[in-house]
Parts: structure tokens; C-alpha cells; sequence
């Protein structure tokens, strides 16, 4: 006689779930078809996932909540989740724009070309920061590999999350040195 192998699965599906009172739980039509969605219906994970944050009615009330904020406030509560990011994303369309039109350059630099050179140089660090955010993962291949070598050198090499610290850390002293020299 073979004994048949039991499965975890098989033990977990036939076993009874317990209310925390004692009584046997039933599930309620609703379960029963979400489960049945979830088995047949390809798609229906993105389908629900979509159902979940945008037409549930907590979602709703959070959409609606944000749309107020923005409209009192010019921002809503999810921005300030991180700040450093959102300023950034402020900073790159003014800071670019100002390096087209400025005409002045701070005394330490030799001639306006050398201020303009900085400049585009921290557009162009900024822009890879805001990219990055808007990426969400260490996808640092369409950064060329020159301007990656800067930071090579620094602590223990790792060409995504150590290239983008050192990329940030420099863009903010160099902003915290330079902030009072952003007009013209």
C-alpha cells in the first residue's frame, strides 16, 4: 500500500477557518466570486488593482481629498511624502530656464562662459536626479559612463544607488554654496 503524499496546499484549502468567536467562517458570495475572478479572468489582477486605488471609496475620498489640497494649497499631502524629490522636480524647469537667460556671473568665476558651463553642468545633474525619481529603480544606463566616472573613485563603487548619493550630495553643496548666486 503507497501512501499518498499530503500537500500544504491541499491541508490549507480543506481546512476550516475559524471565527475569533468559535463559529465556522463562511464565505460570503462576494469572496466566493472575487476568488473565481482571480482564477479565470486573465487580467483581473490589474483589473482590481485599478478597481482598488482609484474607483473603491476610500480611493475616491483620497482623490477628492488631493484635488482640494491642490487647489487651496497648490499642493496636496502626497507631495510631502519626499520633499527632497518634489523640489527637484520644482527646481529643474527654473534652474534651466535660468541658465538661458542669465547675464551676470557670481566673482569667482573668470568670465560668464565659465558660470554658464557650471550651470549646464548642474541642469544636467538635475535632470538625471529627476529622472531617476521618475524611474524608481537603479536604472542609471542612459547616463553616459563618463560622467559616471567622477564618482568612481568614492567609497565602495556601486555604478546605481552609490553613483546617484554622490550625484545628489554634490548637486546639494554645490546648490547650498551657490543659492545666493542664482539671480541676475
Amino acid at each position: 500500500m503507497t501512501k499518498k503524499k499530503v500537500e500544504v496546499e491541499d491541508i490549507l484549502d480543506n481546512a476550516p477557518i475559524v471565527n475569533p468567536d468559535g463559529s465556522e467562517y463562511q464565505e460570503t458570495r462576494l469572496e466566493k466570486i472575487d476568488d473565481w475572478f482571480w482564477k479565470y479572468v486573465p487580467g483581473y489582477p490589474f483589473l482590481s488593482r485599478i478597481w482598488r486605488n482609484y474607483f473603491c471609496p476610500s480611493s475616491f475620498r483620497r482623490i477628492i481629498k488631493h484635488f482640494l489640497q491642490r487647489r487651496f494649497r497648490g499642493f496636496d499631502d502626497s507631495e510631502t511624502w519626499d520633499l527632497d524629490s518634489q523640489f527637484y522636480k520644482w527646481l529643474y524647469p527654473r534652474l534651466k530656464r535660468f541658465t538661458e537667460i542669465t547675464m551676470a556671473y557670481p566673482c569667482c568665476y573668470e568670465n560668464p562662459q565659465e558660470w554658464k558651463d557650471e550651470l549646464n553642468k548642474r541642469v544636467q545633474q538635475l535632470e538625471h536626479l529627476v529622472k531617476y525619481d521618475e524611474l524608481e529603480f537603479s536604472d542609471w544606463s542612459y547616463i553616459p559612463e563618463e560622467e559616471l566616472k567622477q564618482f568612481k573613485g568614492r567609497g565602495n563603487w556601486d555604478k546605481n544607488m552609490t553613483a546617484f548619493h554622490y550625484m545628489e550630495q554634490d548637486f546639494n553643496d554645490w546648490f547650498g554654496k551657490n543659492v545666493n548666486q542664482l539671480w541676475w
